[in-house]
């Protein structure tokens, strides 16, 4: 008779303390113990129960024994000149997902994934080029937070994380939702939850579920275009959500949550940066009090067939929505020459 193989160590990295309770219940342990616990891996970054010494020894042999603590294997990759750094994360249940840590001054983001690839297939962003493998889990969401943070020496520096990498963070709304409370947790992470934003491309229901969480994120709305024509070709998602739907969503939010947010708007060269987009984008961001992130596009040749306009007009289009008392700023690329910048991550077997 064939042997029956053996279950895989269960991972106790991404576990909340909810589940953390339920892991140390079997062993006899108080629920203070799953505290404990978080705070080693989460808050310390100490990955092997047996250096977890206010735990009983043989609790602690017998989590060293039966149990991984496995965040991921984080690979950094080029550095781009302005301090950018882009890096891929070999994840515990197979795959890989990229992830950047940016510094300006004394501000520092880190960008993650939340899937492996994207589904939504937006014209301008190569991850949109791999398709959807995966979604992540919480674990290993959080864990390209805790690599980077390690491989960077921040220790108790803040920073800031921002779900705009790989992936359409709202399609893996549960996996996503988990992470920002994992970061959020003051046992944990302990990041304040106005350093956490979450950024779609338009998935209306979920940006109206999102504002209902206890612990919510900040929210960034990509619009990239002002009329359905456009963004029906920019985005297929629109032909789902048309913008009167996504709009309606994002008042819902500001309703709700007596929050701001913003909208992000990736500027193409011919296709979305004329003045007529400019006095509708105006007029969309005082109508729902929303500020605008101007982002130009990050070319990838070969790959993606735009350009972004010329530095001056995009100084002008901001100058415009200002005018126009429309709060706006500029997010000029940071990252594109280590491949790192907005839209321009992917695995993909002909990129290095």
């Amino acid at each position: 008779m064939p042997a029956v193989p053996e279950a895989p160590p269960r991972n106790l990295w991404g576990l909340d303390r909810d589940r953390l309770v339920e892991v140390v219940g079997t062993l006899g342990l108080r629920p203070f113990h799953a505290r404990q616990i978080q705070a080693w891996m989460y808050a310390r970054g100490v990955l092997h129960p047996a250096l977890w010494t206010d735990l009983p020894a043989a609790a602690r042999e017998v989590l060293a024994r039966e149990h991984v603590v496995d965040p991921g294997r984080l690979v950094p990759g080029d550095a781009a000149p302005d301090g950018t750094v882009k890096y891929r994360v070999g994840l515990a249940a197979g795959g890989a997902a990229e992830c950047v840590y940016m510094a300006q001054g004394a501000r520092v983001t880190l960008c993650v994934s939340s899937q492996v690839g994207c589904a939504l297939a937006c014209e301008f962003c190569l991850t949109g080029r791999m398709g959807l493998a995966r979604h992540l889990d919480a674990g290993e969401i959080v864990g390209q937070v805790a690599g980077v943070a390690r491989d960077r020496g921040l220790g108790t520096r803040p920073f800031n994380v921002v779900f705009m990498g790989m992936g359409e963070p709202l399609h893996n709304y549960d996996g996503v939702v988990a992470a920002v409370r994992l970061l959020a947790d003051p046992g944990g992470f302990g990041l304040s939850r106005r350093r956490i934003t979450v950024s779609t491309a338009g998935m209306a229901p979920a940006i109206e579920r999102l504002a209902t969480e206890a612990v919510r994120p900040r929210l960034a709305v990509s619009l990239n275009a002002t009329t359905d024509e456009t963004r029906d070709r920019l985005m297929p998602i629109n032909r789902r959500y048309p913008l009167e739907r996504l709009l309606a969503a994002c008042r819902q939010w500001v309703e709700r949550t007596r929050e701001r947010f913003t909208f992000e708007y990736v500027l193409l060269r011919g296709v979305n940066d004329g003045d007529d987009d400019v006095e509708r984008l105006a007029a969309i961001a005082r109508r729902h009090r929303a500020k605008v992130n101007l982002i130009p596009f990050n070319a990838v040749p070969g790959w993606l067939p735009y350009l972004p306009p010329p530095d001056e007009r995009v100084v002008e289009i901001r100058d415009r929505l200002l005018a126009r008392r429309a709060p706006a700023s500029i997010r000029w690329s940071r990252g594109r020459d280590a491949r790192a910048a907005c839209g321009q991550l992917a695995v993909l077997p002909e990129l290095p």
